[in-house]
């Protein structure tokens, strides 16, 4: 590289849930390998979670979240505390480069910061510092941002990062840079602690991932439009042999698997997982975890079993729609006889399940929805998370509906990703008040609860908007 001298790196996951009045003390894992290779690298780093709360600030649980979304908006304009955290962070780091978080690469979830919470964390930066700090933009949510939103961006990094990082901090590299994907995850390190501004407890450490990618392509999903066919596998003894450094330098033993599906085939690679896995569990007994399954897998009972005896606790399953035609709409690949007998099949097992539920098919309205409820109240889950689907650009939803996001008023001009977890999205599909709450009246049990407790706090929002209060109720 062109400049090896030290560098001062700052790498911010930016507020997302802080925003809406919830937290997330985990660190996702795209943002924490920058880090990691940077400071193997001899730079000084530090990693701020704006979305890092105390004990004393609760988790809020999934409805509570979706009725605050318009928060999101809100305090991306006015400002709020975790803003104020993450930037008093940065004074007394006082940083060559700042990379900041929107979205994850390599996580199935997209609610880990927004293309708003990084524009405001970038603004104030370059209001403090001017160019004496290049801020990096990181997430595939700035693929399709706008431009107000990537405005004071020196860099945008959409693909993984752990090469381009290095190109940014020794090389000096500017731009929208080209998008790469890892293909040898065994050469990652090992992910460390000692440059956390925030440390962590031990359940916080719980994100962990065997593969990047995904093999399937759900029309609702941005991963096949942002990665095409690469996905990447890491060794079942590469991935094991970090299980083990965690239960052994961060005592946690208990893992979220959080591929976006774990195990997703039957071949050589599942069953040496498995053996691995199992020896570990033999070795340590408090070892346990959950992940992402998908129920075309799951319908094995000596794949069920093969996995309780590993350790494995709960599995969460992508059920989406109890109808077989939006399935086939949304190029989900599964049938609904096999969500049964995999639900089934799992209890049977000693296995707890998780169902996720999507809300939102392009050709169904809301009567269509309230009679999917019987299916999923059958299945007796024993949770369910309920989503509203987001049409991002670049998939084959977006394509379907871009027509209609324009006539409804939004994506005129690029993303609007705080839609994540939304009320807009809910009136764009033109689901009613009542059948929305109707599925987040099915309640269950969240596969951390035993170390993270879940609250109702909706935000009284004409409080809020006119008085500037801070009021909830339930």
């Amino acid at each position: 590289m062109a400049d090896r001298q030290s560098k001062r790196v700052a790498c911010v996951i930016p507020p997302f849930y802080r925003l809406i009045e919830s937290k997330n003390n985990r660190i996702s894992p795209a943002m924490h390998y920058i880090a990691e290779i940077l400071h193997r690298r001899g730079h000084a780093v530090t990693l701020i979670n704006g979305d890092n709360a105390p004990d004393d600030h609760d988790y809020t649980e999934r409805y509570s979240m979706t009725m605050n979304s318009w928060l999101m908006q809100e305090r991306c304009t006015r400002g709020h505390e975790s803003f104020d955290m993450v930037i008093n962070e940065l004074e007394r780091f006082q940083p060559d480069y700042v990379f900041i978080g929107v979205g994850d690469v390599l996580m199935p979830t997209v609610e880990l910061g927004s293309t708003q919470s990084c524009a405001y964390l970038a603004k104030e930066i370059k209001k403090r510092w001017g160019d004496k700090v290049t801020c990096i933009g990181y997430g595939h949510l700035l693929k399709h941002a706008k431009l107000k939103d990537t405005a004071d961006l020196d860099t945008i990094i959409v693909g993984e990062g752990e090469d381009l990082a290095v190109s940014v901090v020794e090389g000096n590299a500017r731009g929208m840079l080209p998008v790469k994907w890892a293909q040898q995850l065994n050469d990652l390190p090992i992910l460390t602690d000692s440059y956390l501004a925030q440390k962590n407890k031990p359940e916080d450490w719980d994100y962990i991932m065997s593969m990047r990618g995904c093999p399937k392509r759900c029309t609702f999903c941005y991963q096949p439009s942002l990665r095409g066919c690469n996905v990447s596998f890491m060794s079942p003894e590469r991935f094991v042999s970090e299980i083990r450094y965690r239960i052994e330098h961060m005592h946690v033993f208990g893992f979220y698997f959080s591929d976006m599906i774990f195990l997703p085939g039957l071949g050589k690679r599942t069953s040496e997982m498995l053996r691995l896995l199992i020896e570990l569990k033999e070795e340590y007994p408090e070892f346990h975890w959950w992940a992402e399954a998908r129920v075309d897998i799951c319908v094995r009972q000596n794949i069920l079993d093969k996995m309780k005896q590993s350790g494995c606790v709960h599995l969460k399953f992508g059920v989406e729609m109890a109808n077989q035609r939006m399935l086939q709409v949304v190029n989900k690949g599964i049938r609904l006889t096999e969500v049964e007998e995999a639900f089934r099949m799992a209890a049977e097992a000693g296995i707890k399940r998780t169902a996720y539920i999507l809300l939102g098919c392009p050709g169904f309205n809301d009567q269509d929805y309230i009679e999917m409820l019987p299916f999923f109240k059958a299945l007796k889950a024993d949770n369910y998370v309920i989503n509203i689907n987001v049409p991002y650009v670049g998939t084959q939803l977006y394509e379907q509906v871009k027509e209609q996001l324009f006539d409804f008023g939004i994506y005129k001009d690029g993303e609007e990703s705080y839609m994540h977890t939304s009320l807009v999205m809910q009136k764009f599909w033109g689901i009613s008040d009542e059948t929305r709450d109707s599925f987040f009246a099915l309640q269950g049990e969240k596969d951390d609860a035993k170390v993270r407790n879940y609250k109702r706090k909706i935000v009284e929002k004409d409080a809020f908007i006119e008085n500037d209060v801070l009021s909830f109720h339930e």
